[in-house]
Parts: C-alpha cells; sequence; structure tokens
C-alpha cells in the first residue's frame, strides 16, 4: 500500500507543555498507513457480516441484537456496552459505505498527524459521546460511525487551529474545514431519520479532545496518558451497565391508571394503551425486547372472583397479551399467590406463551374497596425480577393509607 506523505508546518507554542519535545524541523512530515483507521473499519465491516446484513441489510430485531443504541435497553437493562458497539453497526453496505468514505478521508489524514495514542483516545471518547448524547437527547433507535465522522471533522479543526497549522494541510486540519463541517451537519438537520443528537455529540466531543491532540513527532507522554482515561471511561461505562443491572429499571415519576390509580413507571416509558378499566406503559420496543406495565382496576366482586389469579388471567387474555408482542395468544401459565413484601398485596407469577415468543408476567393485586386492583408487568423471559415488587410499592390511589 503507498504511503501517504505531504508536509506543513507546524509553529510551537511557547506555553504549551509539549515544547519539551526534542529539537527537530519545524516541519511536521505526515507518512505511513492509518492502520488504526483501518482496523475501525475492517470491525465495521465484520460486525455487518456477522448481521447478516450484506445483502439485504439488517432488519429492526438484528440491529438491536448486534448493540444499535435504544435508551430504554440501556436504562432498563444496563446494556452500557451499546455507547460503544453502535457505532461500529451500519444497517446495510450503502450506509457502513459513507461513513468508511468519512472516516478514511478525515480519520485517515489525523491518525498520520497525531500520536497514534491520540487518535486512539479520540476514537473512543468520540464514540462514547456520540451514544451519549444521543441517548439523553433522543429516544430513537440509532447507529453508525456518523457521529465519530462528525468528531474527526471537530477534532481536525481544533487541531489545525490550535497548532496554527499552515501549508499543503491548511485543507485538512484549521478553521478552513469549518464551513464543510457546518454545511454537513446542516443537511443532517434538514434530512429525515438522521440522529443529530448523536452527530452533535461527537462533534462536540472530537472538537474539545482535538485541542489536546500533539503532532506524532512530539513527546508520548502525554497521550498515552489521554489513551489511559479514555480508556478508562470505556471501561468504566461498561462496568457501570453491570454493577447498576440488578436496581434497573430505574423508576421515575408517577404515572395515572384508571379510576385514580397512580404507580412510577421506569425511565422513558411511554402510554402504550388505554380502556376503561386500564391503562398500559411500555419502553416503546418489539419482539423479545417489549416490556410494558399496565395498572387495572376490576369492578366489585366477591368471594373466587377476587382471587390475584383469577383477575391477573381475565386481563392478560382478554386484551394485555397483544402487550407481549409476541404472536397470536396460545396459552397462558400461572403460578400461585405470594405475599409483596412491605405492602399489602398479592405476587403472582407466569408464562405467556404466543406463536412467535414467550413472555414472562408478574403482578401485583390489590384490594381497593371490594374490587381488585392489578398492577400487570410484561417483560422478556430473563427480565427483572424485582420490577414488579418495586413498582407495586408505589401504586396508590384517592384514601389509600
Amino acid at each position: 500500500m503507498p504511503a501517504w506523505t505531504e508536509e506543513a508546518s507546524f509553529p510551537q507554542p511557547a506555553s504549551d507543555p509539549a515544547a519539551l519535545r526534542p529539537a527537530a524541523p519545524e516541519t511536521l512530515s505526515i507518512s505511513g498507513v492509518p492502520w488504526v483507521t483501518i482496523g475501525l473499519l475492517l470491525a465495521a465491516v465484520w460486525v455487518l457480516v456477522a448481521a447478516g446484513g450484506l445483502r439485504s441489510g439488517v432488519a429492526l430485531p438484528s440491529l438491536l441484537v448486534y448493540g444499535a443504541k435504544a435508551t430504554p435497553l440501556i436504562l432498563d437493562r444496563g446494556e452500557t456496552w451499546r455507547l460503544f458497539a453502535a457505532n461500529l453497526l451500519h444497517k446495510d453496505p450503502l450506509h457502513l459505505a459513507f461513513n468508511a468514505f468519512a472516516l478514511w478521508n478525515v480519520g485517515g489524514a489525523l491518525e498520520r498527524a497525531v500520536r497514534p495514542a491520540d487518535y486512539t483516545a479520540l476514537l473512543i471518547l468520540t464514540a462514547l459521546g456520540t451514544t451519549l448524547v444521543s441517548a439523553i437527547g433522543a429516544d430513537s433507535i440509532s447507529l453508525g460511525a456518523s457521529g465519530m465522522a462528525f468528531g474527526m471533522l471537530g477534532a481536525s479543526a481544533t487541531f489545525g487551529w490550535r497548532r496554527g497549522a499552515c501549508g499543503t494541510l491548511r485543507s485538512y486540519f484549521g478553521l478552513r474545514i469549518v464551513p464543510w463541517l457546518l454545511a454537513l451537519f446542516a443537511a443532517g438537520l434538514g434530512s429525515a431519520g438522521v440522529d443529530n443528537w448523536g452527530h452533535a455529540g461527537g462533534l462536540l466531543t472530537g472538537a474539545l479532545v482535538g485541542c489536546f491532540l500533539t503532532p506524532r513527532r512530539w513527546p508520548g507522554d502525554t497521550a498515552a496518558r489521554r489513551l489511559a482515561a479514555a480508556t478508562g471511561a470505556l471501561l468504566g461505562t461498561l462496568s457501570l451497565g453491570v454493577f447498576a443491572a440488578p436496581a434497573l429499571p430505574a423508576l421515575g415519576q408517577y404515572r395515572d391508571g384508571p379510576a385514580g390509580l397512580q404507580v412510577k413507571m421506569p425511565l422513558g416509558w411511554r402510554r402504550a394503551a388505554s380502556a376503561p378499566g386500564s391503562v398500559s406503559y411500555s419502553n416503546g420496543l418489539t419482539g423479545n425486547f417489549r416490556s410494558s406495565a399496565t395498572l387495572v382496576q376490576a369492578v366489585p366482586c366477591r368471594g373466587t372472583a377476587c382471587a390475584c389469579d383469577r383477575a391477573v388471567r381475565a386481563a392478560v387474555q382478554d386484551e394485555l397479551w397483544r402487550l407481549g408482542d409476541v404472536g397470536r395468544l396460545k396459552q397462558l401459565q400461572l403460578g400461585e399467590p405470594s405475599a409483596v413484601r412491605g405492602v399489602l398485596a398479592s405476587r403472582i407469577d407466569g408464562l405467556l406463551e404466543g406463536e412467535n415468543g414467550q413472555a414472562q408476567v408478574s403482578a401485583a393485586c390489590f384490594m381497593r374497596d371490594g374490587a381488585p386492583a392489578a398492577l400487570i408487568v410484561l417483560q422478556p423471559p430473563g427480565g427483572s425480577a424485582t420490577l414488579v415488587e418495586r413498582m407495586a410499592v408505589t401504586v396508590s390511589w384517592p384514601g389509600k393509607k
């Protein structure tokens, strides 16, 4: 592979800590092969092949399996690994080709100009910054390396400005690329299906990190420390999800149910359905990633008609099975009621089987003025075992002691 070599002048700021570099010509030689960029693109190709999207693209369920950014899965399951993995995943070869073109032309040039440790740290931090800002600003499913590409543009601009780049490479580094950068960002604002929050996160992160990047010929001590910090941020992000998972989903504000019922729903869940005697909320996903919770207020009853299993079975078999997104109902299996700790309620667990899969059923039942009220949670198999009890403690209605 032929080497790409150009030369540019980078005046040395007197106050820069990198002034400790050894005496060398003022010209910065940019040569070699961008191996880190090549490795990144090969990883993206491998993920696309593994997801089965090389020919006809990747369907939504597979995108979620292979790491697409889905805020409900990060908040509900602690899958913080998606904050990095989503940047390597693409929906089809054309999507990958566009992002690969940008990364090769912008990131490849920047990799040749700076310390390898700096460039690797930049990739890690822009990947995390892209999906973190996207997860906060938008709850849509997103994926792709376009946020990292914007990060490379932002870093190239601030790196060239900070180091006073001049000569033939001013078209790659410095303020000359800002109009092009802004035009690309504005094009995203006017396009449907574009994760502009992610683009903004990558751009801002890259621009900030670019202020600290050092040219390749300068000493590598500070670059190594930046790489260590970026690696620590990545490992901390992954570990956070593992340690937080037992307490997830995290509960948010109170949501209204039928007949004055209220309960704290998980963060990010939205109303999914309502009927005269029930109100449902879900995380908005589909298939094996769908989770939902429903507040049900039944009519007054007597005797066995008020039993917890009967109330839950009737509600699920009538309508709530549709929220499980497992296809047409085949059968519903429920266990024996048990007490809920910390609240006067009965808990019942079971399994909902449909033509396309299964859903885990967990319910808490209360007696309210001679009528059963129930909180019914549907989750994929292996979902949180404590969610229904944590939510049951927050169930309230007017006059409840």
